[in-house]
């Protein structure tokens, strides 16, 4: 699929560029040859009134070989100037009989040869006759030179839409692998649990034929049930809201929220679970500052940011969370000590499914939708490590005033 897209994209360049191309080289090869025309016609006009006004105010040297004549009633051929040394008497003769029969003023003769007729009165003709072989050689030379340059640029260009067309098609890929990747850890993370109930429901199934003494285990195989399927619907409902939040052709209701209220009252419900797990809490709050948000999205973002917090810190440390403004914006940092993220992790921790422990609980996921509501927002997620054991969140979010 991406070499066809590939290929399709360096068609659609090749094709548009060789129009413009050829749009240019045609219009320059008109222009020049009309260019020549005009000069020509120029020069053969002034030879002409230069035969009889010497006041005339048209080119009187001209740079192409001229041949004038004159013609009166009779018929009578009189040469006025000859440049062009190669007629005979003769070539002269069925020349202007050629011309005079002809109904052009301007025209060319015998392929290399340009003529302008006027009439001088009512007896006489003047007819001049230009050598317009170099013109005709200067056009050819033009046209070799723009096939060379025609090629020349379409293979450079070829190359350049190759290139262009892998840079084009990179975020695709990008998006085709990471979609792979979703759906192999999605039917991962859902066969387990799939599993986990099927043998339980087979071996609850089979209980049923067994005397009193299996009831106890049989209730411990219903809970088995009941556990998985609470955590495979829990699974698929992040599914879903991260499905919403980044496929969302329209924007979560806002309004105008007391950001600050709603940290504290989120860390009130948190306080008592995070003493029981033997950590401490500093709170740091500057009261007032409002944002424009969603208050169920944003307390979830929150969620997701304390609950890792202590999952991921150490056993009596402290878990900070600080709210200030900074500037027009509202700054919340959430804080804690553990192993350090590495470079490469702070990259990589919004990405679906990634898990920086294997033996934490979760699936991976909490991050992804708190990254996608907060861009939802306009605000800025990021993750921040000092390398020894202080880890960060940091959520930047417009102010309301």
């Amino acid at each position: 699929m991406i070499k066809k897209l590939r290929f399709q994209i360096i068609l659609t360049l090749m094709t548009v560029f060789f129009i413009l191309l050829l749009i240019i080289l045609v219009s320059t090869h008109s222009s020049t040859k009309e260019t020549l025309e005009a000069s020509c016609l120029n020069q053969l006009q002034s030879a002409i009134h230069n035969t009889y006004s010497s006041r005339s105010t048209l080119l009187r040297h001209a740079s192409t070989p001229l041949l004038v004549l004159s013609v009166d009633y009779q018929g009578n051929i009189k040469v006025l100037q000859n440049e062009i040394e190669c007629f005979s008497k003769d070539d002269i003769s069925a020349m202007v009989s050629e011309i005079l029969t002809g109904s052009k003023k301007v025209s060319i003769i015998r392929g290399n040869y340009r003529y302008f007729r006027e009439s001088i009165g009512i007896s006489d003709i003047r007819i001049a006759l230009a050598d317009i072989q170099v013109e005709q050689k200067i056009l050819k030379h033009q046209m070799w030179q723009f096939v060379i340059i025609a090629f020349i640029s379409i293979f450079i260009f070829g190359i350049v839409s190759v290139f262009l067309s892998g840079k084009l098609t990179k975020p695709i890929c990008n998006t085709m692998v990471s979609q792979k990747d979703f759906i192999a850890n999605a039917s991962h993370k859902l066969k387990t649990p799939i599993t986990i109930i099927l043998s339980n429901a087979e071996m609850v199934s089979s209980s049923f034929e067994a005397s009193e003494k299996d009831i106890p285990h049989t209730l411990e195989r219903m809970n088995f049930i009941q556990t998985e399927a609470l955590r495979m619907r829990n699974l698929v409902e992040q599914l879903l809201q991260l499905a919403r939040l980044e496929g969302a052709t329209f924007s979560i209701p806002k309004e105008k929220i007391d950001f600050s209220f709603l940290v504290n009252c989120t860390l009130l419900t948190y306080e008592p679970i995070i003493y029981d797990l033997g950590r401490k809490l500093e709170l740091s709050c500057e009261d007032h500052i409002y944002v424009m948000g969603n208050a169920e999205n944003l307390r979830q973002v929150f969620d997701i940011l304390i609950d890792n917090a202590i999952k991921y810190s150490i056993p009596g440390s402290v878990v900070k969370v600080t709210l200030q403004s900074v500037r027009h914006n509202a700054v919340i940092t959430v804080e804690n000590s553990g192993d350090p993220f590495s470079a490469e992790e702070t990259q990589q921790i919004f990405e679906k499914f990634y898990r920086l422990s294997k033996n934490q609980s979760g699936y991976g996921l909490g991050l992804s939708i708190a990254q996608s509501i907060i861009t939802d927002h306009n605000g800025i997620i990021r993750a921040e490590s000092d390398g020894i054991s202080q880890n960060r969140f940091i959520i930047q979010l417009p102010k309301k005033i």
